[in-house]
């Protein structure tokens, strides 16, 4: 039988990246896939700049920025109007694909999933992760002391695999969550829809605005329109009624091309559709959903990603929400690794108390954005939330009755807040301070702190500002809330773990296993 330390089910988004974060924590980890084949359908359309914070520490935002499909513009568009060629109801310009450096290094990178995915794996197993496509996890039984998996083989073959752990990648219906018997909560199936990729010149009722994002009403309310490409690749996403009778079926070619005419408002446009699957397939079908698993672990099993929470595509946040699912949990698997079972069960206990309230606070934000861009009353709405922005950067973990969420610029070093960046210099080079965390915890103190590192423990990686690492603004201390002989501890995911200014003596932390 084999083993490995984590075993992965599934391998979209958000598994690929548990693996590529796994792996740069150096814990063994093998990856199941059931499907052979890549998904040529854009899905996600873009990740946000946490995200892309969090893929920086993995090396790849450079590769990640020369597969974007097309920029962000400072003349980008989100407009909702019944046709393109008819009046905008509604108009927001979109942020600009620079870094707000008052925030972070990074910005949005519009990059489409299938192409964001191939990053991402070749990544994991360049860092010694191992990925099995056409392997599909058919079974598991938690041992108590350990998870033993029976996997199939696209020729009919079988294995069976002992992991110490065993996470649910595997989407939305996620067998792995039903075979937990983990129910779920909120407004539940919200509708669905017919997704497709087609290339058409729509300039003409373009008229020179820069749409990347179009909310329509034809050929149906609720139609989506997403910029594909720079060039005349666009994606439409139709929704349809299954309790009227309708299904995917009925989007046959004809049917699309039509519906493209309609949504743009040109009776005579030339359509070419886009196969998205090998086989030619070029429409897929959608379930729109909102719903938060009732628990992300139980015993040696945790969900992530789809499995964990789904919720409409309206912000973009429920690939990025995966992600930083897997950020999360790759330290603590791979602190619990090496930890005594109290310990460990403390650090995975953790994953769930903070990333469920995650879940729910930034499914509350998609609802909204469901609900402003699209003017329809949507279930479960709440009747305020967080902004944007705070729901992106700011959430809290373990909040002890503050906000859920604060604003970017409010962030100050306070512990269960994102670390605040600040530009620095190290060896010479620009680097943003979000650069220094890296797989262990890191601890960092003011020019004249350096005592708080002579009395941090070997597994911490330390830096004093003026020695290790320069502050040309001076403003690394304040940002954080701190003095110059202050000192603040960062956990591998970029949160603040502890400030000396809190009070009390600089904690232990977990050693890696």
């Amino acid at each position: 039988m084999e083993r490995t330390s984590v075993l992965i089910a599934g391998g979209g988004l958000t598994g690929l990246s548990a693996a590529a974060f796994l792996a740069w924590h150096g814990v063994p980890v093998t990856l199941l896939e059931r499907r052979t084949d890549a998904l040529a359908h854009p899905r996600a359309r873009a990740v946000n700049p946490r995200t892309v914070e969090l893929y920086r520490r993995l090396g790849i935002e450079p590769a990640i920025r020369a597969a974007c499909t097309y920029e962000l513009g400072g003349d980008s568009l989100l407009v909702r109007a019944e046709t393109l060629a008819g009046p905008e109801l509604r108009r927001v310009p979109l942020e600009p694909e620079t870094a707000d450096e008052r925030i972070g290094p990074c910005a949005w990178a519009t990059i489409s999933q299938d192409r964001l995915e191939a990053i991402v794996a070749a990544r994991a197993a360049d860092l010694g992760a191992v990925l099995r496509f056409g392997h599909e996890l058919t079974g598991f039984t938690d041992t108590g002391d350990g998870v033993v998996a029976t996997v199939r083989t696209g020729d009919g073959g079988g294995y069976r695999v002992a992991a110490d752990r065993l996470v649910g990648a595997d989407g939305h219906r996620s067998p792995v969550r039903a075979a937990l018997g983990v129910g779920s909560d909120g407004p539940g199936a919200l509708g669905h829809t017919a997704t497709f990729v087609f290339r058409a010149d729509l300039e003409p009722v373009l008229r020179g605005r820069r749409i990347d994002i179009a909310n329509l009403d034809r050929p149906a309310p609720g139609t989506v329109l997403l910029r594909h490409d720079a060039a005349d690749g666009w994606v439409l996403s139709i929704p349809f009624r299954p309790e009227r009778g309708e299904s995917l079926a009925d989007f046959d070619e004809a049917r699309c091309v039509a519906a493209v005419r309609a949504m743009a408002g040109l009776p005579d446009a030339a359509v070419a559709l886009v196969p998205q699957l090998p086989d030619g397939t070029t429409v897929l079908g959608y379930e729109i959903a909102a719903r938060v698993a009732d628990r992300f672990r139980a015993g040696r099993v945790l969900l992530a990603g789809d499995a964990a929470h789904v919720m409409p595509p309206s912000g973009a946040l429920g690939a990025s929400t995966g992600v930083q699912d897997a950020h999360n949990l790759a330290w603590r698997l791979a602190a619990a690794a090496g930890a005594p079972a109290r310990e460990a069960d403390a650090l995975l206990d953790g994953y769930d108390a903070e990333r469920r309230p995650v879940a729910w606070l930034t499914l509350a934000q998609a609802l909204h954005q469901l609900h402003v861009r699209t003017g329809r009353d949507v279930p479960g709405r709440p009747e305020s939330t967080a902004s944007y922005e705070a729901v992106v950067f700011g959430y809290r973990y373990g909040t002890g009755g503050g906000p859920a969420a604060v604003e970017p610029a409010e962030l100050s070093g306070e512990p269960g807040t994102r670390a605040p960046h600040v530009p620095l210099e190290l060896a010479g080079r620009p680097v943003s301070s979000l650069d220094l965390y890296g797989p262990e915890h890191t601890l960092v103190t003011g020019p004249e702190g350096a005592h708080w590192a002579k009395g941090a423990g070997p597994d911490v990686r330390t830096f004093v500002l003026g020695v290790d690492v320069e502050d040309p603004g001076g403003t690394f201390p304040a940002r954080h809330g701190l003095p110059p002989d202050g000192a603040v501890l960062v956990r591998p995911d970029g949160f603040v773990a502890w400030r000396s200014t809190d009070g009390g003596t600089l904690p232990a932390v977990p050693v890696e296993g």
